[in-house]
């Protein structure tokens, strides 16, 4: 008898998705953070060297 509402939860539980949902925008957002680090990073010493080149030529 009380074998019958926890199997009915389990698979209630198991047939639920929208965990799923929240877990694939964690992992889409973590992609999209991981380039802007990696674009930052890359494009972070050129500026500066652009800047220092544009100051250079002021002086």
């Amino acid at each position: 008898m009380r074998r019958d509402p926890l199997i009915r939860q389990l698979r209630r539980f198991v047939r639920n998705e929208s965990g799923a949902t929240a877990i694939e925008y964690a992992i889409i957002a973590t992609g999209i953070a991981a380039v802007l680090v990696a674009a930052i990073a890359t494009l972070g010493g050129k500026v500066t060297d652009l800047f220092t080149a544009v100051k250079t030529a002021f002086n």
